[in-house]
Parts: C-alpha cells; structure tokens; sequence
C-alpha cells in the first residue's frame, strides 16, 4: 500500500505516442469542435471585413522641382551648382511642406471647405529632383480635387521656405476609375476558417492531455490498485466485398492469433486464481456500454469450455440481452427472465448447448425483461444460481454496466468473485473508481480486471465491437444506485 501510495504522489510523465493515439481518439470523438470553430470564425471574420470595408481610391502626381535664381549665371556654371546644393534641401523640405498644416489650411482656402477628407502624401526619389504625391480618400473625385489643388498651392508655399520653384509635371494627376483597396472576402474567410481550425485542434489536444484513463497494464495497477490479469488487442475485420463473419470469438478464424493467444492467458490466469479463492460463479461487468465485457465474458467462457471445464454462460443483462448475438447464435431460446417468472421449472431445462463447443452452455434469451429491477431482486434468483453451481464447474455471468445501473451490484452479493472489464482510453480514472467503489460495496471479491481494446504498435488490429444503452438505462442515474446499494 505504501508503495502505491508513494506511485500515485509521482508526477505522471508524459507518453508522446499514447498522448497522439488519444488525440487520434478524442479527434475521432469531437471533430465537429474544429470543424464548428472553423465555420463561426470564417463567417465572423468575413462579416467583420464587409461590414468595416470602406472603398478608398487615390490619385497621384509625378513631378520635378527646380529653383529660379534672380541672379544671371556666369561661365563657370554657379546656377547648376546651387540647384545641387539645394537638391538635398528639397528632398527634404517638400513632404514636410506638403503635409504640413499650413498647407492644409491654404488647402481648404482654396477648395472653400472647412474639413479635408483626403489624405496626402509625399516623397521624394533618393539624389534626384523627381518628387511624388499621393492624394487617398473614400471619393474618387475629391482625390483628384485635392491633388490638383495641392499642386497649384504648393509654389505659393514653397516661397517662404527655399524660394521660387517652378514644377515640371512627368505624370499628370487622373481621376480613380476604382478603389485601391479591393474588398478580399475570400482571404478573410480562408484566415477565420484555418484560425478556427487550429484553435479546435489546440481544444482537442487539451482534452487528450488532461484526460485522465487507462491505457496500459501499469495505469491499471497505479491508478486503480487493481491488478490487470490480461491485456487483449483491438481487433479489425478487414474489408471485404463478400459478408464475413464478424464475430470477435476466438472461434472466428478470422480474428487474429494475438487475441485469441491473449484470450488463453486469460483463461490460465482465470484458473490460477479461481483455484485460490475457489470461485465458482464469476461475474463480468465493465463502467460504461461498449468497453468489450460481453466479448471478454464470452471468449473466457468459450476457453474454458475447450480446456475441458464444464462452463454455463448465463446473460444478466436482462434489459439489453447481447450474448447470443456476440456468439452468432441466431436460434430462439429462453433466458433469465423467463426462468425467474416460471414456477416448478427445472433450470437444467433452459439451458441450450452451443453446436461444436463440448462442455459449454447457455443461458440467454432473445426477448428483455418487462421488470428487469423487481427479477434482479426476486428471491428465486439464489435458488437458479444455487441449482447453476451444481451444473458446471464455473458459471460466467455477463452482468449490465455497473456504472450505469445498480444491477451489477445485486448480481454481485449472489457471486463468488468479479471480473472488471476496462477498455484502453475509455472511462475516466474518476469514474472508474467511483464504480469500483460501488461494486465493492456488495462485499463481492475483485479477482481482477481486463484491459480490453489495447493498441499495440505494430498489431494494426482493431477492435470496434460494443453496444449503446438507451432509455432503458436513462431512468438510473449513479446517484440512484449509491442509494439503493
């Protein structure tokens, strides 16, 4: 105990692989977040840029500036060398002129307007005298107004600076025939939607890391204080064009030599302790629907059967019966429900023998009960599983979920140890706990669990099979049967 204690006080490291493999999972599970996140951002950024679209259009001037000296030039040139000395002055002077607000004042003089709309630049070309403006506003003739202007003040204003100045236009100013800045919705929305799409994967991710199950034999030991009696892996039917037998059975040549090679560690392990504790009627349940409980009760049965034990298998999950259809087995029969509501009947009398499996049989009906509760709880049960002992030398019980319904509880007061069915990355840590909790109320012996689903590395198997529980199960809730325990 103090070294689990001591195990559970380490800090978890973190398993690249498994953590991709869950991701993979929670992917599989929650793909509408990033595909849901992707759309709303796509549709919210593309409104965003029409709604905040404004039309802008511009219009420029390309132009040269010269100086006028009063002064008549001499034969040594001195005019060309000022306008060289002043060259620099320009460059520098004139877009501080231009945006100056003096210029905008004699602007809006001229124009005979008390606000100015447009927005003007300018800059000179590096160790020239070629000088451009740009004039920018939502209207394309109030551009053209402003450049024009522009150009007619900008003597007048240069004048107080460097002196006279003559301009010689290169590229006269035109009126925008359309806007500058085209509206792009295709890029905005092609932006939400990846942006939408990475934030969902980042959601995904941080679910996969924060998730808390059982993946390995190890986390079964750390995590759950329980001991792990096998591990079986995920099996896969590969596709076909033809109807194959999809039965997850060691009888199923089909299904892979890795399980049924699991499935015969099971069943010595299964013997090894049923030995020790001498147990007779096991009962296999699981946390939640489709973790494989049916599937392990089975094969287990089945194994046994083969090695040469007597073995009934019985099915207790009387409001969703599943062991006949987990076997192929497709000929009528009569279950629990109808043993526990006949009177004077023989038990031995609705046992069915499984074709081409010696020393095995069954106790599985086709048909729910109507009050699968008050049957659970009837006092005739312990006489059918008293008179069951005396028929086979083990008797495997496939009870319902008992994180789900309190079923498995009452089964588990009239049995001699349990078997817990856990699939890889299925149930939380928390919930698995709590369940096993509930179980060990009963006061029924834990002979171990069974890692169901496990993804080897190279295996490629797959292992799919499982069932839902509806609105038969809907009606419990876990609070309930920690009450009724």
């Amino acid at each position: 105990m103090e070294e689990v204690k001591k195990d559970r006080r380490e800090p978890e490291k973190i398993d690249l692989i498994q953590l991709l493999q869950e991701f993979g999972k929670a992917l599989r599970r929650m793909f509408w977040a990033p595909v849901l996140l992707a759309v709303l951002l796509a549709a919210g950024w593309g409104t965003r840029t029409w709604l905040s679209y404004t039309p802008q259009y511009a219009s420029e001037a390309t132009f040269t500036i010269e100086t006028i000296s009063d002064s008549l030039s001499d034969i040594s040139g001195s005019s060309n060398y000022y306008d060289k000395a002043t060259a620099e002055q320009l460059a520098k002077t004139f877009p501080y002129l231009i945006q100056s607000d003096l210029m905008r004042s004699m602007l809006q003089q001229e124009m005979g307007v008390s606000y100015l709309g447009g927005s003007i630049t300018a800059q000179a070309v590096p160790n020239t005298n070629i000088f451009s403006i740009r004039v920018t506003s939502t209207s394309a003739q109030e551009a053209y107004d402003i450049l024009n202007t522009v150009i007619e003040v900008y003597p007048q204003l240069a004048d107080y600076v460097i002196g006279t100045t003559e301009m010689n236009m290169l590229t006269p100013p035109s009126l925008a025939t359309e806007p500058y800045n085209a509206l792009s919705l295709r890029g905005s929305i092609v932006k939400g939607a990846a942006a939408g799409a990475f934030l969902g994967l980042l959601l995904v991710l941080a679910y996969a890391a924060t998730r808390r199950a059982v993946r390995t034999s190890e986390d079964v030991r750390r995590r759950l204080n329980q001991t792990c009696l096998a591990t079986l892996p995920r099996v896969r039917f590969k596709r076909r064009e033809k109807a194959i037998d999809k039965t997850v059975s060691i009888q199923n040549q089909l299904v892979s030599s890795a399980f049924q090679e699991s499935v015969r560690s099971l069943r010595i392990k299964f013997l090894r302790t049923a030995a020790q504790r001498k147990s007779q009627v096991v009962m296999v349940t699981s946390t939640m629907p489709g973790e494989g409980k049916t599937t392990v009760a089975v094969n287990l049965a089945l194994s046994l059967a083969q090695n040469g034990s007597r073995v009934i298998l019985v099915d207790m999950d009387l409001r969703k019966p599943s062991v006949k259809k987990a076997l192929g087995v497709t000929e009528a029969s009569k279950g629990m429900p109808e043993l526990l509501e006949g009177k004077g009947e023989q038990v031995k009398d609705y046992l069915t023998p499984l074709k081409d499996v010696e020393h095995l049989c069954l106790l599985a009906g086709d048909v729910p009960a109507a009050n699968a509760r008050r049957q659970i709880e009837s006092q005739r049960l312990e006489k059918v599983f008293n008179a069951l002992r005396s028929e086979a030398d083990y008797i495997i019980l496939d009870t319902p979920p008992c994180g789900l319904v309190g079923d498995s509880a009452i089964v588990a007061r009239k049995a001699d140890v349990s078997l817990y069915v856990l699939r890889s990355g299925g149930a939380q840590v928390s919930h698995i706990l709590d369940s096993l909790q509930f179980l060990g109320a009963s006061g029924c012996p834990m002979m171990g669990c069974v890692l169901n689903g496990v993804q080897e590395a190279w295996s490629g198997y797959g292992y799919g099979q499982g069932y839902r529980y509806g609105s038969r199960y809907g009606k419990y809730s876990y609070r309930r049967k920690k009450e009724e325990s």
